[in-house]
């Protein structure tokens, strides 16, 4: 049985969301408990009758005499106390780092890496006590990788000839260029020293290694930069003709524009007691949960999107859109037998990992303010990290009409949902809902309405 995690997001027992927007509050609740990396650790890494269970693996519970662990990443701590709380003191060495400090539960060392673009000057330290973990191991030993986004930042180092500062410059160039957030942390993972890259997979010399995951719906190489897997020759293509198209190759020292070449390989490659990257908690868990939560109070539920990559104000364009179509196929009347529409997907605006994400969930939600045509629908987005970053944004906040029809709200505000603290990673929740209109309201489903929520 999983024990209760101190910090949950929403303590059990709490009454279930009340006020302006319940049903969007009970969305992001599910979506957020059902991603959890302490329970998704928790759940990968198991003791049982004998048997260690680490990941897709099983061994004798006796197998390895010590475990050393790295965590890094928004969730960091959260990683690292369900290992702690799973092997207890065979737990022996361990390093934290992530943008909150390490937790008073926590015997170890970390350090506290802020949001903002890779190659946090943190990060050459971080390296340094990731490598002594990793090759101070023997045979009888094992290194557990723990991965969430945000762990870019702290284990890239800027490649040779280029400081942190002017790695952020040449990164944000190419965001304004019309570089993707995944495309920006792919040539993070190609010229970054440091952990990037294998680097420290390759650092791991005797001990068996295993990573987990927790990732946004970028693949589990790309979180972190992939410190346990080898670049290919297909991620220095696809860097190149990213760095190409936004005119930059040239503005790269020479060092770093030789790490693009095809031939380039790392200078050592991971031994197969490397295992591979594990996820453990992604974006399908929390659309799945979200949905079948609102399902359960009698909404119907649809997906959207699996993910929305674009830049906050076209992410809101295309899912407003989409969302009033799937409510116009539903083809609904007062007399439908549902509460109304709600409809998911998962985003991550467009933005890198590690940057924070709240400027970007404000924009969003003014777009999709301007784009709501029904003043039964309402639209929230939440994210799953909580408020990492400027005490500015809160963790989610919902734009239009209230979920419940008895609420009264100020038309057109923002409403914010809260959360405790940022405990997990896959990305942000975006949810729309359309209350079926109430008998004799002479709104129809799919029509505007006579009149908009003011702004």
């Amino acid at each position: 049985m999983i024990g209760p995690f101190p910090w949950d997001p929403f303590p059990p027992g709490e009454p279930e969301p009340k006020g302006p927007d319940p049903i969007a509050g009970l969305a992001y609740r599910t979506a957020v408990t059902a991603a959890d990396a302490y329970r998704s650790v928790r759940l990968a890494l198991k003791r049982e009758a004998g048997t260690l269970r680490i990941g897709n693996r099983f061994v004798a519970d006796g197998r390895y005499r010590e475990v050393a662990f790295l965590a890094v990443g928004n969730a960091a701590n959260s990683m690292a106390l369900a290992a702690l709380r799973t092997l207890g003191d065979r737990l022996t060495q361990g390093y934290v780092a992530g943008p909150e400090p390490v937790a008073p539960e926590l015997p170890f060392r970390g350090t506290i890496v802020p949001p903002g673009w890779a190659g946090a000057p943190q990060a050459a330290e971080i390296t340094a006590a990731a490598r002594e973990l990793a090759e101070g191991l023997s045979e009888q030993d094992l290194f557990l990788v723990l991965l969430s986004p945000g762990a870019l930042r702290a284990l890239a180092v800027p490649p040779v000839g280029m400081t942190g500062a002017e790695l952020g410059d040449l990164l944000e160039r190419a965001r304004a260029a019309g570089a993707s957030g995944r495309e920006l942390d792919r040539i993070v993972r190609v010229l970054g020293e440091g952990s990037v890259g294998g680097r420290l997979g390759a650092a791991v010399a005797r001990a068996d290694a295993a990573t987990f995951v927790v990732e946004r719906g970028d693949g589990p190489t790309l979180v972190g930069g992939g410190p346990m897997r080898p670049v290919a020759a297909e991620e220095r293509a696809e860097a190149r003709a990213v760095l190409a198209r936004t005119g930059l190759v040239d503005a790269l020292p020479a060092t770093a524009r030789a790490a693009l070449a095809p031939g380039s390989t790392p200078a050592a490659v991971p031994g197969p007691h490397v295992g591979r990257p594990v996820v453990v908690a992604g974006p399908g868990d929390a659309l799945r949960a979200a949905a079948d939560g609102v399902f359960d109070k009698g909404w119907t539920s649809r997906l959207a999107f699996l993910e929305i990559l674009d830049a906050p104000e076209a992410a809101a364009e295309r899912f407003v859109e989409r969302s009033e179509s799937l409510v116009r196929a539903e083809q609904l009347t007062p007399d439908s037998r549902t509460k109304g529409v709600a409809t998911f997907a998962m985003t991550t605006l467009g933005a890198p990992e590690g940057i924070d994400e709240g400027p970007g969930l404000g924009r969003f939600l003014a777009a999709a303010r301007d784009r709501i045509r029904h003043r039964e629908m309402s639209v929230g987005l939440f994210r799953t990290a909580g408020a990492i970053g400027s005490d500015q944004y809160p963790a989610g906040a919902v734009v239009g009409a209230a979920g419940d029809p008895n609420a009264v709200v100020r038309p057109g505000a923002a409403r914010a949902v809260p959360m405790q603290r940022g405990i997990t990673d896959v990305g942000l929740l975006a949810v729309a809902l359309y209350r079926l209109p109430e008998a004799g309201s002479g709104a129809a489903a799919g029509a505007p309405s006579a009149a908009r929520d003011s702004k």
